[in-house]
């Protein structure tokens, strides 16, 4: 009786971590933040390919390769505008597919990437919000494989401690973003190197980074989308053209 009770417990207990499992996928799959059909039209466009593991924007012409993790539950293919616009600056971009659309899940991904693309140009790790942290962590165990960061409405983890690194460093945030903790923001500068240069767009928001719609609890931009990611684009490719060979 009391071995048959355990059985009885034990597929209880295994039917509530299955169901607890399926709600917190259902979880995120109704939460995820999709692509806008703007940047889907582009998995279409000539110089987009899709991998199983990673999309990638290839220019005419490469100066270097920017690796781009997405923000938290927002789907990869939101990005390709952006990848886009800095693929016309000479940018060779790769966006990769991650489990559950969480960075955090697959840092090193980026290894892959350099292994299955050898090039002798610089390479580059941007993130937006969630993403950025994730950037942060990967650097701060690998800052001899690339040449420096992005953050994109992001800040470093806490446990990533980048002050002393050599790596060059970039902090694009919008000036009306209502999700970035400013708080953490100002407080985590303490963490990166101290000629990290830091750049505002001016009626900017944290959602316009990609392309997936208005974010819950964002503030509303005064800037339209292409107007904020050009002017984006544009910060990214100075800052870039100070360092790529």
């Amino acid at each position: 009786m009391k071995k048959t009770s355990w059985k009885k417990w034990l597929a209880g207990f295994g039917t509530i971590i299955i169901l607890l499992v399926l709600l917190g996928f259902l979880f995120l799959q109704f939460n995820t933040y999709e692509a806008s059909k703007e940047a889907t039209d582009l998995l279409s466009d000539e110089g987009v390919s899709q991998g199983d593991d990673w999309l990638t924007v290839t220019p005419d012409e490469i100066d270097g390769q920017i690796v781009f993790y997405q923000g938290g539950l927002v789907e990869p293919a939101a990005y390709l505008p952006l990848a886009k616009t800095l693929s016309e600056e000479n940018f060779q971009v790769f966006i990769p597919r991650m489990p559950l659309n969480l960075a955090i899940l697959d840092m090193d991904v980026i290894d892959e990437i350099i292994a299955a693309n050898p090039s002798d140009k610089e390479w580059w790790l941007a993130g937006h919000s969630l993403g950025g942290a994730s950037a942060s962590i990967y650097a701060d165990e690998n800052a001899e494989e690339i040449e420096g960061l992005i953050f994109l409405a992001a800040y470093p983890s806490d446990s990533s401690d980048l002050s002393d690194s050599a790596l060059a460093v970039l902090s694009i945030a919008g000036s009306l973003d209502g999700i970035i903790n400013t708080e953490q923001y100002e407080k985590t500068k303490a963490l990166l190197p101290e000629d990290t240069v830091y750049a505002e767009i001016e009626g900017g928001n944290h959602s316009n980074f990609g392309t997936y719609g208005f974010q819950e609890g964002d503030r509303k931009s005064a800037l339209s989308r292409e107007e904020q990611q050009e002017e984006t684009v544009q910060v990214i490719s100075d800052f870039l053209r100070t360092g790529v060979k």
